[in-house]
């Protein structure tokens, strides 16, 4: 493991200033450093995280991320450590765990910097530095992270991390821990000088706000020219899309699904992108990315082969998974979606439901070895019975030497093992084992809760996190909304509309967003504008099921809190409200570097609420007309492709008052978001078209016949 980057430059830095040694800070010459109470204790106890959760009996002193650590920093006169990571990212927990069975480091730790631990799900916007910081280096960005700050919290050093072993992680970390250590103590002024320096340059170097495209001709033209590049990337020869990156491309879906039914595009067009969602679709959902033994969904893949998954699992990809998989069902009935649908959201029932009806992010973290997912034949037929493994054999094409690519896996450190998916349908394993349809399935079933209990004792299940997350509930909320649109099963409207009321009213007992429930936001589990975001997505679905304007009052009442206290003067969104910011620098969520990100969701709530008659906050306003770089970077922006379609590529609903229940029902199972209804003060449904044709429907097959496929 190579971390010469980070420690050279640190060397760099400490061989400039060697000779300042006694240049110290005059201030810190006649103020002592003050021995801070707080920082001689772990204070992560009660953090709604996971991944904290698991580091609140660590003997390091590990302090949560608030703008306390640097009052702590500089009373001590210290620098500030922080390890930036989450439950979901292998190699997380094993550092932690590295860090906790070495006395010595977690001496040095305590008795030399103020250390900090942070997760990336409930803290976004260090996700977004840790990446912005690893662009500056030309390295790829990976977690766990270590970062150290001066203790007026600029950046001074950095470094993505890759577990391997114990002993070169506590290399590094003694490496960096001496070298930043020694600069520090004989020039901290230049350290603190320096840093701040530097980060005024990323403040001064930030992105401009994307641009104003007041013409709507001229954004669809844009949306059409980045839609023709997502064409272009796909390769029929190995169904693979270029530049999706090894995230599960729920956005890729997602986009590819709504343009099919956008009559901006040409027909020709249109029917493209329904054969590589086709295919698309086929290959992800006959990988192991779609747990074929539990249902769950993987939110990432290691290397270049969808059946190398990185393992560890969380709520929220379950929840998206679910809100798009069931839509497109619905819009072109792709196949298995709504299994894949349902699926996803009965794992995060079994494994995120908390004791109260709300839902956790993630697992409590546990120790993760990937070679534990696979297989070897012999361990797969020790399991099953003779027929069993007949099939599963076909099923999952399981194979001596291994099923996986020899291009994943160039070093062959997975020779001789199997991942276990849906790499061929049932019909075809029948006419592979000369077995009955029927027998097939059954045996398919019989052989997958032996293999899922099987692999429970070889990769035992993370206990549950009892800590309710606002961003996992409120995704929730939208899924089985989702979920009701396509099957018309009052269950999961009932769900939807539970799941809704107790998060509105757990999460925003006070007047901001919490992601600790019943309790004032502080800190870390003050709401960030991400959580907003998903909050207001789950109030405009919550409206449209139920045709209740109070939902969408209530998404609009959020829209405005957004915008009174996440917009700078400058028109930049802020990802944490200036109370709970600890690094000054504003870097905006603005790609898709984790799942969607803020302003692409935010995009698409603004224009779902405009084409509902709801006024736009004027802060916010710029980014309905404005566009990133979509033609030149669409992969990464496809929430904002998706959003910026939105304005044309939707059908208006009008429900009167005195609409009969049938009708009523009809519009609410329309499919979300290109389907947008409201109750109106007015007599019969009357129906929007893309083209601004009006007519009346007299019945709910008027209403059921706009799902007709393009």
């Amino acid at each position: 493991m190579k971390y010469t980057f980070s420690i050279l430059a640190i060397a760099t830095a400490l061989s400039l200033v060697g000779c300042k040694s006694e240049s110290t800070s005059e201030a810190q010459q006649k103020v002592p450093p003050e021995i801070v109470p707080a920082i001689q204790e772990n204070r992560l106890s009660g953090e709604p995280s996971a991944f904290l959760a698991t580091a609140a009996d660590s003997k390091i002193n590990w302090q949560p991320w608030s703008p306390e650590v640097l009052d702590y920093a500089q009373k001590s006169q210290r620098m500030i450590l922080v390890l930036i990571g989450s439950a979901r990212y292998n190699g997380c927990f094993e550092t932690l765990e590295a860090l906790d069975r070495s006395p010595a480091m977690i001496e040095k730790i305590n008795s030399s910097f103020v250390p900090v631990l942070t997760d990336i799900d409930l803290l976004r916007e260090t996700g977004l530095i840790a990446y912005n910081l690893s662009s500056e280096s030309q390295v790829p960005v990976s977690f766990p992270f270590l970062m150290l700050l001066s203790p007026e919290g600029s950046p001074v050093t950095w470094h993505p991390l890759r577990y391997e072993n114990d002993r070169d992680t506590l290399a590094f970390f003694d490496n960096s821990i001496e070298v930043i250590g020694r600069l520090w103590s004989e020039s901290p002024d230049y350290v603190n000088n320096d840093s701040a320096t530097k980060a005024q340059y990323r403040r001064d170097g930030l992105p401009a706000p994307d641009e104003e495209v007041p013409e709507v001709a001229e954004r669809q033209r844009r949306y059409q020219a980045a839609m023709r590049r997502i064409e272009s990337f796909y390769d029929d020869d190995v169904n693979a899309m270029a530049g999706s990156g090894g995230l599960f491309p729920l956005g890729v879906f997602d986009t590819l699904a709504l343009a099919r039914h956008d009559q901006s595009l040409p027909e020709s067009q249109r029917k493209k992108f329904g054969e590589t969602l086709d295919a698309f679709v086929q290959t992800l959902f006959s990988s192991a990315m779609v747990d074929v033994l539990d249902g769950g969904i993987h939110p990432a893949r290691i290397g270049s082969s969808w059946n190398l998954v990185m393992g560890r699992r969380d709520c929220s990809t379950q929840a998206r998974a679910a809100r798009i998989f069931a839509r497109m069902h619905q819009l072109d009935g792709y196949p298995r979606t709504l299994d894949v649908a349902i699926g996803a959201a009965k794992f995060a029932e079994a494994y995120y439901q908390t004791p109260n009806g709300l839902f956790s992010l993630n697992e409590k973290p546990n120790a993760m070895n990937t070679k534990s997912w696979l297989w070897t034949t012999d361990q797969v037929s020790s399991v099953l019975s003779e027929d069993e493994f007949k099939v599963w054999k076909s099923y999952s094409e399981l194979n001596d030497i291994g099923n996986l690519p020899s291009e994943a896996d160039p070093n062959r450190n997975y020779f001789r093992l199997n991942a276990l998916c849906s790499a061929i349908t049932p019909e075809q394993v029948a006419q592979a084992t000369s077995f009955e349809l029927a027998k097939v399935h059954s045996l398919i079933e019989s052989g997958r809760k032996k293999l899922n209990k099987a692999r429970d004792s070889r990769v035992p299940r993370p206990a549950p996190d009892p800590t309710p997350s606002a961003l996992a509930s409120f995704r929730m909320a939208s899924a089985y909304a989702s979920l009701y649109t396509a099957t018309g099963n009052s269950v999961w409207l009932e769900k939807a509309i539970n799941l809704g009321k107790a998060s509105r009213k757990h999460f925003l007992a006070a007047r901001f967003l919490n992601e600790r429930p019943d309790a004032e936001p502080e800190g870390s589990s003050d709401g960030r504008a991400f959580s907003y975001a998903v909050a207001i997505q789950a109030g405009i679905d919550l409206g449209a099921v139920t045709l209740e304007d109070d939902w969408l009052l209530w998404a609009q009442d959020l829209s405005t809190l957004l915008a009174e206290n996440f917009v700078t003067d400058e028109g930049r969104l802020l990802e944490v409200r200036q109370v709970s910011q600890v690094i000054d620098i504003d870097y905006e969520d603005r790609m898709m570097i984790f799942d969607d990100s803020t302003v692409g969701l935010l995009r698409l709530n603004l224009q779902r609420l405009r084409a509902l008659g709801f006024q736009t906050p004027p802060s916010l306003s710029g980014w309905l007309n404005s566009l990133p770089p979509i033609a030149n970077f669409p992969i990464i922006f496809t929430d904002s492709l998706v959003a910026t379609s939105h304005e044309w590529n939707h059908t208006m609903v009008k429900v009167g008052t005195n609409a009969s229940e049938e009708m009523a029902n009809a519009a609410r199972t329309l499919p979300l978001q290109l389907f947008v209804r409201r109750r109106v003060d007015d007599s019969g449904v009357k129906i929007l078209l893309q083209d601004d044709t009006e007519i009346s429907a007299s019945q709910p097959e008027d209403i059921k016949n706009l799902l007709q496929t393009p």
